[in-house]
């Protein structure tokens, strides 16, 4: 397991020197801005940017007053993160599928587009499950199964050009049963709007623990 997280560590060490550069940068974060928008998180709640990347989410929830914690495996993409004075102190570097928080940390819980490079998906949805308290959300996005965008990003890009192999999209059919089986109450699965293509390639997961 630490083998496969180190090369998908890697790959995110690289990107980070340019995450940010480009219209597909500028697309993910316009997206991950729409998902803490309808995370609708209130000031003082307890938030997770779970996979934060240079926790541009984190550091957006912390300005409106959230108690907002950037979680990563990338110590590149956290070196970034750490360049934004309010994410002092609010960064760690860690495994998705071992979370070193307590059951029920959280009252919420941010993934945008970090899901599918997660070695154990089934573990690591369990242990958002874990650390969200009951009744807390979960909102995630993730490149869609059978989808264009997802064949030329994931199964061209990430997987054969990057030899990420453990890199896997799920259908819309598979996440409700995913989160069943993580312990989720309810959930609501949906695909993204069809005037972007970036987001129409992908999944809108929200779920109640």
């Amino acid at each position: 397991m630490t083998d496969r997280l180190h090369k998908h560590g890697r790959f995110f060490d690289v990107w980070s020197r340019f995450y940010r550069a480009g219209p597909f940068g500028w697309e993910l974060r316009r997206i991950q801005r729409r998902a803490l928008r309808a995370l609708a998180a209130k000031t003082g709640e307890r938030v997770l940017d779970l996979g934060c990347g240079p926790a541009d989410g984190a550091a957006w929830l912390r300005a409106r007053g959230v108690n907002a914690i950037g979680l990563d495996y990338s110590k590149g993409m956290l070196e970034s993160a750490r360049r934004q004075p309010e994410l002092r102190g609010r960064l760690i570097r860690g495994d998705a599928g071992r979370l070193p928080f307590a059951t029920g940390a959280f009252d919420h819980l941010v993934c945008t587009n970090s899901f599918h490079h997660y070695p154990d998906h089934q573990a690591a949805l369990g242990e958002m499950r874990r650390v969200l308290r009951p009744g807390g959300r979960l909102l995630l996005v993730d490149p869609l199964a059978g989808t264009l965008g997802s064949f030329l990003a994931i199964d061209l890009g990430e997987r054969l050009l990057f030899r990420l192999e453990e890199v896997r999209t799920f259908t819309l059919e598979a996440w409700p049963r995913m989160l069943r089986e993580a312990g989720f109450s309810s959930a609501s699965v949906r695909r993204g709007s069809a005037l972007s293509p970036v987001a129409f390639a992908e999944v809108f997961v929200e779920a109640t623990a």
